[in-house]
């Protein structure tokens, strides 16, 4: 039998490679859970009279929340954890298809802070969500019931190709310049007469004709799988670990939590949000109602009252989990000289002074505690005081709720790029410590 590390480990790749999109990262969280006994619901139901129990369901089809409801009536907190599913990558504009120099073309957006760079000469290709309409409905008419189908291609299909030296050959001394309108629109294949169309091919995928497809979002990705590297196995390289390596820690943590919560007066919640990347203001963000406003139905549902759950949330703690930057050998000084995680030593609290992150002083020594309870190491990010900091879902959530909260995370480099570099120890060091996060007291304090 693997050990419990090579066991996160290997459902992270997994998970890792079956999420190229938000949409399929929610898919793969529910899988996950309905497996380990999460009965899924739905926001339109009933819940006026929820039965302790595990309980998921998927919001807007890219964000998700899972909470294990406790045997008593009473619910004195939550334990949330809170992730985010997208990453900065190329998405389709409405109308993408077009044709230049005998090439076929597709019009891309950039979505977030993406390493443009990165997605330059890479085996490409697309995935998505497709809206269809009913079998037989008549074309053109309003249409109220369409069906989102998941879609994935799976075969290179596009190529963002870069220009050559010998025509930019100032390009190793002054960096790649890269216009977004005019650089990035990946080769989508040769202009011919007869060529299929994206609504075809999107239509042999789902099996259905072209005429059903009334809307898509869909996005690039790099075809490589998520793989193991370094000379001993000790790294992960993969898309996406910005952020679906967290919402991996909290999925897992909330499943390990779960037998044990039923027990306690405490529900653990593992919040998984869209849109983290461009903001969080939207109705899948972090900065939607649609996390307060679930956490006061699971209070309601329990027979409790506004009053209640008013008191719940002053009980409450929140462990926002993104990932964080381990320091970069070749860049050792764009980063704080006392603060510089490394691959595989452990999570990382992150705390800045201007509330880019929402650690304070007593919520950055319980996670230490918890760290130390769990024996796993911990580590601490300060951003350079001359450099802009990012930010997280931390803030948003903490003033939203007004629940104390910490920002963590497990170190990474190439944030933001098209394949990025993580520790292979990190994901159950994690997962290990968000578990007993879940299961542990108030300690009070501000």
């Amino acid at each position: 039998m693997p050990d419990v590390t090579e066991a996160v480990l290997a459902d992270l790749l997994a998970f890792l490679g079956d999420s190229p999109t938000p949409f399929h990262a929610v898919a793969s969280a529910m899988s996950r859970l309905e497996a380990a006994g999460f009965r899924a619901i739905a926001e339109t139901d009933d819940w006026s009279s929820l039965a302790p129990g595990r309980y998921a369901f998927p919001h807007g089809g890219s964000s998700l929340l899972a909470f294990v409801i406790p045997d008593g009536k009473r619910i004195a907190g939550f334990r949330i954890v809170g992730a985010h599913t997208d990453s900065p990558n190329l998405r389709l504009k409405p109308t993408p298809e077009y044709k230049k120099e005998g090439y076929a073309q597709l019009g891309v957006e950039v979505y977030g802070g993406a390493l443009l760079n990165s997605w330059l000469d890479r085996d490409l290709s697309l995935a998505g969500r497709v809206f269809v309409a009913p079998e037989g409905a008549a074309p053109k008419t309003g249409r109220t019931n369409v069906e989102g189908r998941l879609v994935r291609f799976t075969r290179p299909m596009l190529r963002v190709a870069q220009l050559a030296i010998h025509l930019d050959r100032d390009v190793n001394d002054k960096g790649v310049i890269l216009n977004k309108q005019e650089h990035l629109a990946p080769i989508f294949g040769l202009e011919r007469e007869g060529a299929k169309t994206l609504a075809t091919m999107l239509a042999e995928e789902l099996g259905v004709t072209p005429e059903r497809i009334v809307g898509s979002e869909l996005m690039l990705y790099d075809v490589v799988t998520p793989t193991l590297g370094g000379r001993d196995g000790e790294m992960i390289f993969s898309a996406r670990l910005d952020n679906l390596a967290m919402s991996h820690a909290a999925i897992r943590a909330v499943i390990d939590a779960a037998p044990a919560a039923g027990a306690g007066d405490v529900v653990p919640v593992a919040a998984l949000f869209d849109h983290e990347e461009v903001g969080s203001e939207t109705a899948y963000g972090a900065q939607s109602g649609f996390l307060p406003r679930a956490l006061e139905r699971i209070v309601l549902g329990r027979g409790g009252s506004r009053e209640d759950y008013h008191r719940a949330l002053a009980g409450s703690l929140c462990v926002s989990a993104d990932m964080a930057h381990a320091v970069h050998p070749n860049y050792e000084s764009r980063h704080e000289s006392r603060h510089k995680p490394v691959l595989n030593g452990g999570p990382v609290v992150k705390i800045n002074s201007q509330q880019r992150y929402a650690t304070s002083g007593s919520t950055a020594a319980l996670f230490r505690d918890l760290c130390a309870r769990a024996e796993v190491p911990v580590q601490h990010y300060a951003h350079r005081t001359d450099l802009p900091c990012g930010s997280t879902i931390g803030p948003i959530a903490s003033t939203l709720l007004g629940v104390r909260t910490v920002d963590v995370g497990n170190p990474m480099l190439s944030m933001h790029s098209i394949r990025e570099l993580g520790g292979a120890k990190d994901p159950a060091m994690m997962t290990r410590v968000l578990t007993s996060f879940y299961g542990c007291p108030d300690p009070g304090g501000p």
